[in-house]
């Protein structure tokens, strides 16, 4: 009888172990530039497409053109702010905005997020006694942002008994420091449909 029983533990233990093992997912690298369609939510392929539409329109509107035809306009980039209602990380939009507009070599870029971190490593080299002041970088000498990038991403979702829809619309703006004028606006568009399987979505 315990041998019997014994026999039983181990096929139940085997079935277990079997079964948490094809429960596991497979893991498996794609091409990142390749179109997402896991999920009606804002995905990769929508931060990319967007990024590559709005650096296009940006850089290729008239004015700007003219701003960066003979210097390289200071910027700042304000961020976006998310009036949806789905965590996005907008940071991953500006973060990778900025790195296109860097790179396009029309735009120097300063980094406000980080005023506070220089501000403390100021301190400390003209404040310590701890730095050789031939050594410590001179107050003064930041350059200052002529214009200022921003932007905003809004969302509309409608469901009924067949299929699901989500538009989103995207805003960015670039605006002059010393007149408050908006100097270029560009806007994209994304709308998804998922249509209901047999069972659920």
């Amino acid at each position: 009888m315990k041998r019997k029983l014994s026999k039983i533990a181990v096929t139940i233990i085997a079935g277990s172990l079997l079964a948490a093992c094809s429960s596991n997912p497979t893991v498996s690298y794609v091409d990142p530039n390749s179109v997402d369609t896991t999920s009606i939510d804002f995905s990769s392929t929508d931060l990319q497409s967007t990024v590559s539409q709005m650096v296009n329109q940006m850089l290729t509107s008239p004015v700007v053109m003219q701003l960066t035809a003979s210097s390289q306009p200071v910027l700042y980039v304000e961020g976006m702010d998310n009036n949806t209602s789905e965590h996005i990380d907008t940071d991953a939009i500006t973060d990778a905005i900025s790195t296109r507009l860097i790179n396009s070599g029309k735009f120097t870029f300063v980094d406000m997020t980080k005023v506070n971190a220089i501000k403390q490593q100021m301190q400390y080299q003209h404040q310590s006694g701890m730095v050789d002041q031939q050594t410590a970088v001179a107050l003064g000498q930041q350059i200052g942002a002529q214009y200022m990038f921003y932007g905003d991403i809004s969302s509309i979702s409608a469901a009924n008994s067949d299929q699901q829809s989500m538009y989103y619309q995207i805003t960015m703006k670039l605006l002059s420091i010393k007149t408050g004028v908006i100097v270029w606006q560009g806007e994209q568009q994304i709308r998804k449909v998922a249509v209901r399987k047999t069972f659920g979505w």
